[in-house]
């Protein structure tokens, strides 16, 4: 009996000797762009089939879709993030309304291009280098990847699953293999797309997307973990041959290496699951689902496979206990330390001031307020932001990687149109940045409807609460005059010319993330030439009325509007509050009824409210509202003509400020209308409009002088349709307006660029 046992012993032991150590599977994911997609489909699949992943590597796509499930993601929670808002907000560069940082915003102008170059060097041409920011996904992968990667060690074989990601170093030309770090920065760098994202260094070297030299790195996998068995799953494409007018396909024809998918392991243990992908573009996550369904589906097709050549089976339980132990040992992400590259101390010190962070760092949710505000700055060309923790600290270092833009900025534009209000528009912009930041500002419009100058200075204060002090001389002339002919026809209107010379000081004040405060002070000489009859000759003399004020001001404003012309989401409330003191000196021509020079003082108090705002943000069909109220105890001016040229004035559509419609203009009025928009394509909208005039009493004309009409006695109509086409430059627009009363109540009107102004002195 005991015999018997011994050799029931020994010949198991005999047995269990000869059985193979458990197989080892790796995973393998390729680039791809948004065809990616389809690997969460594959893990999905595995996953449900209790199928083992023990490694993971991929390129592009494929790192990040294999780096979320490195770190512990399941392939649902992977697919909920790719299928939200957020993350096409990532992809495609754009920042939630909520961190848009209204006070730092300028006074819009007619800019169609700009062109930046440095002070103290030669000047040259420069292309920019990407045309989607990263800004939101670098904020992204700092915020879900940094707790991680220290839990892990910063070594990726410690993570939930080893990983490795591949970029591409296109200076030396040849692959870059991650294998320790920052997960974040690992996925950032293998999924940088040429001249869609900023490339980002690492250790030196400038990384852009890894399937520029390695699109399926199977060889990695295998020289790394040199597993038994490789499942990888492949969306990429065979590159066709370029046509001539294809300039992306050349580039990346030049560039990219051809792919082999031929097995690296023993025995031919790969399987390649090639997911059925439609033809998309390589940004276009509008099929996402789809592309999921379609990679899970393949590996269903090829599971019999799968199970045929990997026995092990993983436990569903037992690797969901893994994925919580694991994810516990992160915590969670505050900053004790802030460290910024790039700037000399006083500049690195300013940026301490703009994210309040002198004395104490901003927790996360602070930080990422500042951080949008840091993006979005126009002197600052770059800030890339990652979180490290050292043995022994309490908290995370945050190191922000800066680069502060060029100093000059040359912008032109202007606009063209079927009226002669045709304006071309140049600007010069100087910024610097010390412990204060400095932008000097030049601009010019010159036309025959509109000429004006402006130069302007900012100071910047980056205390806890930022203020800017600024300082603009304005030169804006007005003539209605040669505004008046159009392509069809000729109508000689009464001669109108305005001039007006300002020179303004405020402190603006931050009010929350949208809105800004202003307080200041405008010194001014106004000059109005006109006739006051329709019938006048060139012997003829003009009216001359002059008005030569102060005032003291104050400008309350809140702004989400998404563009700075024709816009199609967000809403604005403006309230303006001034007290005008000044003297007018009206000096009569030959045509008018009065005959001696007129002087008097004049003081008065104007408060104008203004609100739009659109619905349905992201819809075919957008609604808007517009209203306006204006209070004033304005007096009348020496004649009629006189009197409207300085009343204010109710102009919503584009064309009515290049109008001298006196039904338009009164003293008090309310005002108010609504707005259609139909986003036929993103870059194409037909817009709807219609506005009621309602002045408290209109202003008259009685022998020419101004009288005020019976109170409420009449209202006016406005309304316009328009086609607008939105080009990266400029809005090109066609629009049909009607204004009630009027001797010729329509006008057909197209435009190229900007109906735009600098700020008059009693704006």
């Amino acid at each position: 009996m005991l015999a018997y046992r011994l050799a029931l012993i020994v010949s198991s032991l005999l047995v269990f000797s000869r059985v193979a150590p458990a197989q080892t599977v790796g995973v393998v994911l390729s680039g791809g762009g948004s065809s990616g997609v389809a690997h969460v489909g594959v893990l999905k699949a595995l996953e449900e089939k209790n199928i083992p992943i023990d490694y993971i590597a991929g390129t592009s796509m494929g790192a990040l879709v294999g780096g979320m499930y490195a770190m512990g993601y399941t392939p649902a929670e992977i697919e909920a993030i790719i299928l939200s808002r957020e993350f096409d907000d990532w992809v495609f560069g754009r920042i939630d309304d909520r961190y848009v940082y209204y006070f730092r915003e300028r006074e819009p102008n007619s800019s169609w291009i700009g062109i930046k170059f440095r002070i103290d060097s030669t000047f040259k041409t420069t292309l920019p280098s990407s045309i989607i920011s990263p800004v939101s996904m670098d904020l992204a992968f700092l915020e879900r990847t940094s707790t991680i990667s220290a839990a892990a060690g910063y070594r990726f074989d410690s993570l939930f699953i080893p990983y490795r990601a591949v970029a591409a170093d296109i200076h030396n030309k040849a692959e870059v293999v991650f294998r320790e770090g920052d997960v974040g920065q690992a996925m950032r760098a293998s999924t940088t797309y040429p001249f869609f994202y900023k490339p980002i260094v690492v250790d030196g070297k400038l990384l852009f997307d890894g399937g520029l030299y390695n699109n399926f790195p199977a060889d990695i996998m295998y020289q790394d973990f040199l597993p038994d068995v490789i499942i990888g799953s492949t969306v990429a494409f065979e590159m066709r041959p370029p046509e001539e007018d294809d300039i992306l396909g050349q580039i990346k024809n030049m560039l990219m290496e051809r792919q082999s998918y031929s097995s690296v392991c023993e025995n031919d243990h790969m399987i390649i699951i090639r997911p059925a992908i439609p033809k998309v573009g390589i940004l276009d996550f509008s099929q996402s689902a789809e592309m999921v369904h379609s990679g899970y589906h393949e590996t269903l097709n090829r599971i019999g496979q799968i199970e045929k050549l990997i026995s092990r089976r993983q436990n569903p339980g037992e690797l969901a206990k893994k994925r919580l132990a694991f994810k516990q040992r992160s915590d969670s992400l505050y900053f004790s330390r802030l460290h910024i590259e790039g700037l000399n101390r006083t500049q690195a010190a300013y940026m301490r001031g703009v994210m309040g962070a002198r004395k104490q760092l901003p927790d996360l949710q602070e930080f990422r307020k500042h951080y949008f505000r840091l993006a979005l700055d126009d002197r600052i060309k770059k800030v890339y932001p990652t979180a490290r923790k050292e043995p022994g600290m309490a908290g995370y270092t945050l190191k922000l990687n800066m680069k502060l833009d060029k100093d000059l900025f040359a912008q032109f534009g202007g606009l063209f149109s079927s009226r002669p209000i045709n304006t071309g528009f140049i600007a010069l912009r100087y910024k610097r940045i010390n412990r204060l930041g400095l932008t000097l500002d030049g601009n010019a419009y010159f036309g025959k409807f509109y000429g004006s100058t402006q130069v302007k200075t900012t100071f910047d204060f980056p205390f806890r609460l930022p203020f800017l002090v600024e300082a603009d001389f304005t030169l804006n002339n007005f003539d209605f005059f040669n505004s008046a002919t159009t392509f069809f026809e000729e109508i000689k209107p009464s001669y109108l010319i305005q001039y007006d010379r300002s020179f303004t000081g405020n402190i603006a004040l931050p009010l929350n993330t949208h809105g800004k405060l202003k307080v200041g002070l405008t010194s001014s000489r106004m000059f109005d030439d006109y006739y006051q009859v329709e019938s006048f000759t060139k012997a003829d003399t003009a009216d001359r009325t002059e008005f030569n004020h102060g005032s003291v001001w104050l400008l309350a404003e809140r702004s989400t509007l998404n563009r700075k012309f024709y816009a199609s989401s967000g809403s604005a409330l403006r309230l303006h509050v001034r007290y005008v003191d000044g003297q007018e000196v009206s000096t009569p021509g030959s045509t008018s009824f009065l005959k001696e020079i007129t002087r008097r003082s004049l003081q008065f108090i104007r408060i104008r409210a203004t609100y739009e705002a659109w619905y349905n943000k992201r819809g075919i069909v957008r609604p808007g509202l517009f209203a306006e109220v204006v209070a004033s105890n304005q007096p009348f001016f020496a004649n009629y003509t006189a009197s409207l040229l300085e009343a204010p004035i109710f102009a919503p559509i584009p064309e009515s400020r290049t109008r001298f419609l006196p039904e338009y203009r009164a003293h008090n009025y309310a005002s108010g209308g609504v707005r259609l928009l139909f986003n036929i394509h993103s870059r194409l909208d037909f817009r709807l409009e219609g506005y009621i005039f309602q002045p408290y009493q209109e202003i008259l004309a009685l022998n020419l002088e101004a009288v005020y009409g019976e109170a409420l006695a009449n209202r006016h109509f406005m309304g316009s349709a328009a086609l607008v086409f939105h080009t990266p430059a400029a809005p090109l627009a066609i629009s049909l307006n009607y204004y009630e009363k009027q001797p010729e109540p329509f006008s057909l009107l197209f435009t190229a660029g900007f109906i735009l102004f600098n700020r008059r002195s009693l704006e």
